[in-house]
């Protein structure tokens, strides 16, 4: 029998296994209660009895706590898997639940914890899923916050991503015209857009509920500052998404400059389905940019599974 690697996130559930990995769509605020049933068809799909798990769907609203969130989720896992270790957000593997605040929002811990482990040193780590963007300081241990709270404070938290983020929130303003804070278009809809990301990338749901093609993201984006696509034209939501694009990467460029300047650290390591993005902010803020594809291939897309993965096979 094998073992995993998962992060169980709000959104996905991100699986890896020495033979591959799987980035399955999950919203836990509706799909919650059928987590267990899933995690038995991962179990028997890899024939795996034995789990590293981390998570973030604790933050759900599912949950009327980020502590029952924790609870619920172990529950499941332990069900679902013969042996699991959990990673709280000291770096510790435990097979028990102690104290559930210590669990939450722990996918980050075990990434930086396995590259320390691998002997790389004085680093920033930044990893941007579909959601959230993390930003790590690394030197010889991990200097970050231990709390989303705490660490959106402090600015290793940025709460945007690649796919899901309504556009409003990245972009304030279009020619003068401010966006509408309206459900209309996410940020995966300026992926597709800008060309950056392709329709099959675009895993979660539309605002809408149509489709993903590059028109069907256009009209969306459009409705961003109440116009249609025919009355702004293609040309000019083109240029929209585009703005969007460099006000994340702006965004993220001032938090890299800034940390790497704090801890006096040279290096990004950048990770996530949005490598590309922070490589183009290390571009603009002038820090050097290695990429955990180049390092470690696809597992780049779900690091925080995979460094499970190494850590519950090497101990």
């Amino acid at each position: 029998m094998s073992s995993l690697g998962i992060d169980i996130g709000g959104a996905n559930l991100k699986v890896a296994s020495k033979d591959g990995w799987e980035i399955i769509y999950f919203p836990m605020w509706r799909e919650a209660e059928r987590l267990e049933g899933k995690l038995r068809e991962i179990a028997e799909k890899y024939s795996a009895s034995k789990a590293g798990v981390v998570m973030t769907a604790e933050l759900a609203d599912f949950f009327k706590s980020r502590a029952e969130g924790v609870e619920f989720i172990a529950k499941a896992c332990k069900k679902a898997f013969e042996d699991v270790r959990f990673l709280d957000v000291e770096g510790n593997l435990k097979s028990d639940i102690d104290n559930p605040e210590n669990f939450a929002a722990s996918n980050w811990v075990a990434s930086c914890r396995f590259l320390l482990e691998e002997a790389y040193r004085n680093f920033l780590f930044v990893d941007m899923g579909s959601t959230t963007t993390d930003i790590i300081p690394v030197t010889s241990k991990i200097d970050a916050a231990k709390t989303d709270f705490e660490r959106l404070k402090r600015g290793e938290l940025i709460y945007f991503g690649v796919l899901r983020t309504p556009v409003f929130y990245v972009l304030k303003e279009f020619e003068g015209a401010p966006l509408c804070p309206e459900f209309f278009a996410i940020t995966a809809d300026v992926f597709v857009t800008t060309g950056d990301i392709k329709e099959e990338d675009y895993s979660c749901d539309t605002p809408d509920g149509k489709g993903r093609s590059k028109e069907e993201c256009m009209r969306r984006l459009a409705r961003t500052v109440c116009s249609d696509l025919e009355e702004l034209g293609e040309e000019k939501v083109k240029e929209l998404a585009l703005e969007a694009k460099w006000a994340m990467i702006d965004r993220l460029s001032e938090v890299i400059e800034h940390k790497s300047k704090i801890y006096g650290l040279k290096t990004v390591f950048a990770c996530g389905i949005g490598e590309f993005l922070i490589a183009e902010a290390c571009e603009e803020a002038g820090v050097e940019c290695r990429l955990i594809s180049e390092l470690y291939g696809e597992y780049s897309k779900l690091f925080p599974a995979y460094a499970m993965l190494k850590l519950v096979e090497q101990h």
